[in-house]
């Protein structure tokens, strides 16, 4: 990987530290090859860079919220200036008193030039307090706990996503295999049929279509094939390892039955889901961010300040700035309470009260949002149980079709061996066959995509739908 002004060595760490290089979890070495649902989950939990992403926003989130009490920190300005006027100023001085009659004196003053230069300095405190600020704070943790939500959210989504990804490749694995046992058993009928030909028994045409037929099988393996290794690149991307890896899944495709009832568990779970739940939060943020609005238009706010700005008197190139000698003049510095309230946002027309009505209107537009997102996830949940109770029942029937199915192939093929069947009749049983096995995977496989969707949706353990 080249990146302009990156070194590929500097790229490389970059990867090894995010874990895109290697999977990381203690328990897989870089040489690792085998894995299995579990840790095919905490792998990707571990190293998955949108999980990552979503857990800087939360720690972003988490430092907001421990620190929130720092509004309270008062603001602090230091200066210092050094300046020259452009002109030289000048001071009339007293210098003594004329008398010009007895017992009257009047001052005599001489006119004295005034350093161009100067030096002062400043320090500035500020404070402002209103009753808004502990909605300030509440609204920050606020949204730190709508963080954690969504990295949970987020965590759910990535669970969920490796799970089926990791059956639906055992899915792909288990019906390449059933079409390399046809392609083996379509070289076994070209194998006999060339051997019934050459004994008499059968016509050059039936060994032509023999061959046809295993040669017609090969194209479609290979597109097997292709689809395994794409699906399998997405899914080493949802781990967040090294698209190079060279991995091995161990598992079947098979669940327990799980019996479950959809009201139950919407009674039991629909508050836990996290859709409801950000909600629910959104809702408390608004409400929230109104209160501080109507505190901060209906009450005042108390501004504390202190400054204080020395001047040195003299020429600062030439008197000292310190010690013996040394004089400072405080000029403005004063310690300062100042009560004041905002009176534009008191006028029904101002920008502060449009935007509180607009407030108001987002709550009662979030509320009717919840209200549709509680109606959605009860239709959610019924769907998926209904789908695991079709599932279950279909499979039952289907284990039934493929051992018929398997008979009848079996049957016909023993009857094309002993030249009383036509090879069409064998294609067409093993056709049946296929079909009646890959419909068994498939309904097996949407058992388990159902029971981890209904897993999702109820935020909760498949182990605690089936207590």
């Amino acid at each position: 990987m080249y990146i302009k002004g990156v070194s590929p060595r500097e790229v490389e760490a970059v990867m090894r530290e995010f874990g895109v290089v290697c999977m990381s979890s203690s328990q897989v070495s870089c040489a690792a090859r085998l894995l299995d649902e579990e840790l095919a989950v905490r792998t990707a939990l571990e190293n998955n860079l949108q999980l990552k992403t979503e857990a800087v926003d939360l720690r972003i989130k988490e430092r907001a919220a421990d620190y929130a009490w720092n509004r309270f920190i008062p603001s602090v300005q230091a200066s210092g200036t050094m300046g020259r006027m452009n002109e030289a100023q000048s001071m009339d001085v007293l210098t003594s008193f004329q008398e010009v009659s007895p017992g009257t004196y009047i001052p005599a003053y001489q006119s004295a030039n005034l350093p161009q230069w100067s030096v002062s300095a400043g320090l500035d405190f500020s404070l402002t307090l209103n009753l808004a600020m502990y909605n300030g704070i509440l609204g920050t943790r606020i949204d730190y706990r709508q963080g954690r939500i969504s990295y949970e959210q987020a965590q759910r989504r990535v669970v969920r996503d490796v799970r089926k990804s990791f059956y639906n490749l055992l899915l792909m694995q288990e019906n390449r295999a059933l079409m390399q046992e046809n392609i083996d058993a379509a070289q076994r009928r070209y194998e006999q049929a060339q051997i019934n030909y050459e004994n008499g028994m059968v016509p050059e045409l039936q060994v032509l279509s023999a061959r046809v037929a295993w040669e017609n099988m090969k194209p479609q393996l290979k597109q097997l094939d292709l689809g395994y290794q794409q699906a399998l690149q997405g899914f080493k991307m949802s781990l967040g390892v090294d698209m190079n890896r060279e991995i091995e899944l161990e598992g079947s495709i098979e669940a327990e039955a799980v019996t479950v009832d959809a009201e139950k568990l919407i009674e039991e779970y629909l508050t836990d889901r996290l859709d409801v739940r950000s909600m629910l939060g959104t809702i408390e943020a608004l409400e929230n961010q109104l209160q501080a609005t109507k505190l901060q238009v209906y009450t005042p706010q108390l501004i504390l300040g202190f400054n204080m700005d020395p001047g040195l008197v003299g020429d600062p190139w030439a008197d000292p700035w310190f010690g013996d000698g040394a004089e400072w003049n405080q000029r403005s510095g004063m310690f300062r309470l100042t009560l004041a309230m905002s009176l534009d946002g008191l006028l029904p027309f101002s920008q502060t009260q449009i935007g509180m009505r607009e407030l108001e209107d987002n709550i009662q537009k979030t509320r009717l949002g919840l209200l549709q997102t509680i109606r959605g996830a009860k239709m959610e949940i019924d769907s998926t149980v209904r789908q695991l109770e079709k599932s279950r029942d279909t499979i039952d029937t289907l284990l039934l079709n493929v051992e018929r199915a398997r008979r009848a192939y079996e049957m016909a093929e023993e009857a094309y061996n002993a030249g009383s069947q036509e090879l069409l009749e064998v294609q067409n049983a093993e056709i049946e066959l296929k079909s009646a096995q890959l419909e068994v995977l498939k309904e097996r496989y949407n058992y388990l995509s159902a029971l981890i969707d209904l897993e999702y949706q109820l935020n909760t353990e498949i182990e605690k739908l089936s207590e």
